[in-house]
């Protein structure tokens, strides 16, 4: 990387670092390009070449805080197979309300602009990724029966760690709550699918969490109730 090309890129990273600060402080709404530009060292005419509008810079600290999040640094002695997988389940679980305001700052950017689903997506990308080679590396030892393909299943389990990161930010779930949803949710999606030892692990975690995974705190509101009507009847 040329001399040019690296201080661009430090410059990059010095602005996204303000700009997570910036969200976790004070939210979406009262972050200013004036205020990032001043705070970065920067002018404001740089912040829109570097990055476009401040939906897109903001986009892009939301990215880099994920991306450091499920980073290989965080990931290197985490395993192989379920233990990778439960290890990223306790450890979003455990992080999570660490950085409590800072996690919530960043999750509620999601619902306040219009591409948040676009951003819903890259963390769901970025975990399936993680959770894709977990479960082949489970297929190859045998803890997963052969014909699941893993792909939608990675798909699906990443899904549910992020719904339940924005549930426990909008407040529906406690801290203790989350990490017991998390690994309960993770447990119970695998379950019917695992073998061997596998499965008796993730049997003892779905017993252990249950109860855990439905922690609201106080004034929290409960999930819609399931219409009589429509439910049905065991066989």
């Amino acid at each position: 990387m040329d001399l040019v090309t690296k201080q661009r890129e430090e410059r990059k990273q010095r602005i996204l670092d303000v700009a997570r600060r910036l969200i976790a402080e004070k939210g979406y709404d009262g972050v200013t390009m004036r205020e990032l530009a001043d705070l970065s060292l920067v002018s404001v005419p740089t912040l829109y070449n570097l990055f476009g509008g401040k939906n897109e810079l903001l986009f892009a600290a939301v990215e880099s805080y994920f991306a450091e999040l499920l980073g290989e640094s965080t990931l290197r002695n985490a395993g192989e197979g379920l233990a990778r997988i439960l290890f990223l389940a306790r450890m979003l679980g455990k992080q999570t309300p660490r950085h409590a305001q800072h996690a919530r700052s960043l999750m509620g950017f999601f619902g306040n602009i219009s591409d948040a689903g676009g951003i819903h997506e890259l963390v769901a990308h970025q975990l399936t990724a993680q959770l894709r080679s977990s479960l082949d590396e489970m297929q190859r030892t045998r803890q997963l029966v052969g014909w699941a393909e893993t792909e939608p299943l990675a798909e699906r389990l990443a899904s549910q760690l992020s719904i339940t990161m924005f549930e426990w930010a909008r407040q529906q779930l406690t801290d203790d709550g989350l990490l017991g949803a998390m690994l309960y949710g993770t447990a119970l999606t695998l379950l019917g699918l695992a073998r061997g030892k596998a499965a008796t692990e993730l049997e003892a975690l779905v017993r252990e969490h249950q109860e855990d995974a439905g922690m609201r705190p106080p004034g929290a509101s409960e999930p819609p109730a399931a219409d009589s009507e429509s439910e049905v009847a065991p066989e």
